[in-house]
């Protein structure tokens, strides 16, 4: 479960990664969230972190 301040961070994160991948629909932005919970869930919670992971194309 993620707290407030937890929340702040995902969001930018995915929010960060379609605006620079240029992911403006749903189902896109759906996947990516998906990333992000999943990284999350590892135990990745720091933005720097959970950007390089994403570009890294890992989960």
């Amino acid at each position: 479960m993620a707290d407030s301040a937890e929340l702040d961070v995902l969001t930018k994160a995915l929010n960060d990664y379609c605006a620079r991948h240029h992911i403006a629909d749903k189902d896109g932005r759906e996947r990516i969230a998906i990333r992000v919970m999943m990284l999350f869930g590892q135990g990745v919670s720091d933005l720097v972190q959970l950007s390089a992971e994403l570009e890294r194309g890992s989960v």
